[in-house]
């Protein structure tokens, strides 16, 4: 009966040679279910991490990344945040920021309030907006949304009861070719 439980083996292996290729699946199928939570203090913390980071492979250009490789900032309700954010993907502000940020896109939720500068692909406002803002593809102003301050976008959308004051400019397909030293 013990001999109907065990696998058979192949015939050109030794019985370790398929002991050690079950444990490398073994390992395999453990690393693709994703990662698993290592705390810090836990010595495999570090290997855990650099794992990760080894076994993500190569990041696939920004304008077309996945949600997994998204790098998101989120200042949730209730929260302060004073200081600069640069280098992200998406910020998500649900809080008070007094900032100078640099991202691909910025949310201002309806609870979140903004003072300070931003430079975004795309910015959409359903909360309050004060300062500089260069929104280069596209600013979208909701019901709730109200910008204030030195606004430059490329296109612009404000839904009914949206509100924009301040000094506003369009930038042009002209404007970007000087700016990069085009002609």
């Amino acid at each position: 009966m013990i001999n109907k439980l065990l696998p058979k083996k192949p015939d050109n292996r030794s019985v370790t040679d398929v002991e050690l290729l079950e444990q490398i699946d073994a390992l395999k199928k453990a690393t693709n279910e994703g990662p698993s939570t290592v705390l810090e203090s836990n010595p495999d913390f570090h290997v855990s991490r650099l794992n990760g980071m080894m076994n993500s492979g190569p990041s696939s250009p920004r304008p077309g990344i996945s949600n997994a490789e998204k790098r998101t900032v989120l200042i949730g309700p209730g929260v302060a945040f004073d200081g600069s954010i640069g280098n992200c993907d998406e910020v998500i502000i649900q809080g008070t920021v007094k900032a100078t940020i640099t991202a691909t896109h910025l949310l201002v939720k309806e609870t979140g309030v903004f003072t300070g500068s931003a430079e975004v692909a795309k910015a959409e406002i359903d909360g309050e907006y004060e300062g500089s803002l260069i929104a280069s593809s596209m600013l979208q102003i909701h019901q709730t949304g109200r910008v204030t301050g030195d606004i430059n976008y490329a296109q612009l959308e404000i839904a009914s009861g949206g509100i924009l004051t301040g000094t506003i400019s369009v930038s042009s397909d002209k404007d970007a070719s000087h700016e990069n030293g085009g002609g």
